[in-house]
């Protein structure tokens, strides 16, 4: 037991030492030791470039699918959505519809708002003559994707309903 407490005194007296060994400033100065280096960031950084697509979707939006892929993710055999996925489908038109009707969602209210059900549709589109990835869930949201950015949109329209196995959240109703 002494030497536990040993270690303990030994250790925070090296800690202490080591804390206190320079005198740090915070008001802008500048330690001597460790010079200020000047970064460059370089102009094709993404995070900079000016150049990046944003994705605009709009109500007015000409909208053609370019390609359907259905995908099942993983799930417990004796699930009851893995049943009602196999018989869930989406053609080109009601994933133009689903697209049309979407509102965007933020993080919060996808997270405490939405399920996400073992079973979506994901490919290509095109909007407005640019090329993104869209992924809808059977949980009534939907990402759409281009190179740097995936935006997140809810489809709550009474037109999307019955598209999806389950209605997503709305926050006026669930939260307040």
């Amino acid at each position: 037991m002494k030497l536990v407490y040993l270690t303990l005194i030994v250790g925070s007296v090296g800690l202490t030492t080591a804390c206190g060994s320079r005198n740090h400033t915070l008001n802008g100065g500048q330690d001597s030791a460790n010079p200020v280096v000047d970064l460059k960031v370089p102009s094709t950084d993404k995070a900079t470039n000016s150049n990046l697509k944003k994705i605009a979707l709009t109500p007015n939006s000409v909208i053609k699918v370019k390609s359907i892929n259905w995908v099942q993710k993983d799930a417990r055999p004796n699930d009851s959505m893995v049943y009602k996925c196999k018989n869930w489908s989406l053609t080109h038109e009601s994933i133009e519809t689903i697209l049309k009707n979407g509102a965007p969602i933020d993080m919060h209210d996808f997270s405490y708002l939405y399920y996400v059900l073992p079973c979506e549709v994901k490919g290509s589109v095109e909007i407005d003559r640019e090329l993104y990835s869209y992924s809808i869930n059977a949980g009534s949201f939907f990402t759409i994707s281009n190179d740097d950015t995936t935006n997140f949109y809810g489809c709550n329209a009474p037109t999307c309903k019955k598209f999806f196995l389950m209605q997503g959240g709305d926050p006026k109703r669930d939260i307040e």
